[in-house]
């Protein structure tokens, strides 16, 4: 049985690019309508939980250091548009190292527009690999 992680994973070619100029990183997501998800959230009107965008910016921060990361702290969140099944999602970040850990700003993009923000702080997992 896969896990809520595991279908995010699976939601992209599992590449992180590096902007141009060195301005942060990028991951597109693909969630359709059946990606676990958006079950239950809401029936008849499914939108993607703000959980699983913060997860998102977590999987993708994995991927490209190789690193298990553990959610430390979130501040500044802010969502100011729904996320529906079907068009593609990029999350896209800059990463600052941390004396004890990593922060990491984010941003989730549709289109040209953005949809959520948020700054996140994480510590290396107990095993530090992905």
């Amino acid at each position: 049985m896969s896990t809520l992680r595991d279908e995010i994973v699976a939601s992209t070619d599992g590449k992180a690019r590096t902007l141009e100029g060195g301005r942060g990183h990028e991951m597109t997501f693909r969630l359709g309508p059946d990606f676990i998800g958006f079950s239950g959230h809401f029936p008849g009107n499914p939108i993607l939980p703000a959980f699983v965008q913060l997860l998102m910016g977590q999987c993708a921060l994995q991927s490209r250091s190789g690193r298990n990361w553990r959610l430390r702290k979130v501040e500044r969140a802010k969502f100011m548009k729904t996320i529906p099944p079907g068009p593609p999602v990029k999350v896209r970040w800059r990463e600052q190292p941390l004396e004890d850990g990593l922060r990491g700003s984010f941003t989730l993009v549709v289109g040209d527009q953005k949809m959520a923000s948020f700054t996140a702080e994480f510590e290396i997992e107990k095993g530090g690999n992905a």
